[in-house]
């Protein structure tokens, strides 16, 4: 059975092809794309389709393909983890999703989960597979913004994905701010979790992922796509 997976982000739009619970082929865009979605539908033999977005409630497939069975990731989903949050209507799919995907990877296990794109989100899921909410910060591009905004002089600057302790101009010393500020930032969320469960697992995600460089956390960059796919894989167990 192939599975689609659509995750619509807040700056692109992802899309996976899941057969046997691994990930076969992916696409991304800024939008979805209906011409490639059928292209992508009838090139795999696609039999089921789940979708996410964090832009809008819910998204329409086009009408060729609307005949394929269709889980819209929402607050009404049934998902292989609980959610234990106290406005579940509110919680991003991607956060729910990244929660799942990590159950994935670490059953059974407590987990810490990043996720470093235009937010950054910080999120516990306990052993028992109980999620408990975590936190949401302005990601790379945001501060950069903010900064440009805010202010009267300084430029908008682009992030790069390195950075070192002392900028030379104004443009490095936003540009080493913005992701020193990012690593310290998440650095110390990861210490705080440590100091009290030193068996904790770390996984890290997003496009700026890379900014967290440590022996003690997993990068997996299809986490949400992982985490998707389960939930569907989930509901056809139902």
């Amino acid at each position: 059975m192939s599975n689609l997976i659509i995750d619509e982000g807040n700056t692109l739009c992802k899309m996976a092809v899941a057969d046997g619970g691994a990930i076969v082929a992916q696409f991304a865009g800024r939008d979805i794309d209906d011409a490639a979605l059928l292209k992508i539908v009838g090139q795999y033999g696609i039999n089921n389709i789940i979708s996410g977005s964090t832009r809008r409630k819910r998204i329409e497939l086009p009408q060729d393909i609307r005949g394929i069975r269709h889980i819209h990731l929402g607050p009404d989903t049934e998902l292989p983890i609980s959610i234990q949050y106290s406005t579940p209507n509110t919680l991003g799919s991607d956060r729910v999703a990244a929660a799942v995907g990590a159950s994935v990877l670490f059953p059974h296990a407590d987990v810490l989960i990043i996720d470093i794109g235009t937010a950054i989100t910080i999120d516990f899921l306990d052993d028992n597979g109980v999620y408990h909410g975590g936190v949401i910060s302005p990601g790379p591009a945001m501060r950069a913004k903010a900064l440009n905004t805010f202010t009267s002089c300084l430029p908008l600057v682009d992030v790069p994905s390195a950075a070192e302790l002392r900028g030379q101009s104004s443009t490095e010393s936003i540009q080493f701010g913005i992701l020193n500020g990012i690593r310290f930032e998440v650095d110390g969320y990861i210490n705080a979790y440590q100091e009290h469960n030193s068996g904790i697992k770390v996984v890290v995600t997003g496009g700026a992922a890379d900014v967290i460089a440590r022996p003690d956390v997993v990068h997996e960059p299809n986490l949400v796509l992982i985490g998707m796919n389960r939930i569907l894989e989930f509901a056809g167990m139902m």
